[in-house]
């Protein structure tokens, strides 16, 4: 009934989840940010979603834009890191996880993925900083 409304693709994109039908719902909120853009909860979950099927490319491009529309939000660089740490770019997994620990600095899920994400980069020789 109402094909143009980001809303109502993002709720549907959240009804599906709910059913674990991800791979569906990663596209209904994908077209929720397509549809509006500037909407974090449909470019936030669209990268869970599609994180969950395994699309690391479009979860990271959406998790990326998601913090462009909260920088300030530690959930959207903790989820960016995890992403980027799961393909490989760990400088700049680092660097969000950090972010995400100066934002919400007792958050024990960031500082875990950090120590890991450190003993990966320490075998490999990569310079570590420290938060």
């Amino acid at each position: 009934m109402a094909p143009e409304d980001s809303s109502v693709h993002l709720h549907y994109g959240l009804f599906l989840m709910d059913l674990e039908r991800n791979l569906e719902a990663a596209r209904e909120f994908a077209t929720a940010a397509q549809l509006n853009p500037q909407d974090y909860e449909s470019v936030f979950n669209a990268g869970v979603a599609f994180r969950l099927v395994g699309d690391n490319a479009k979860a990271e491009a959406f998790y990326r834009q998601a913090v462009q529309l909260k920088p300030k939000d530690p959930s959207s660089h903790m989820n960016l890191g995890a992403m980027l740490h799961l393909v490989g770019k760990l400088a700049q997994a680092q660097e969000h996880y950090l972010t995400a620990l100066r934002l919400r600095p007792h958050d024990q899920a960031t500082k875990i993925n950090l120590q890991r994400l450190h003993r990966v980069m320490s075998s490999k020789g990569m310079p570590i900083i420290e938060g």
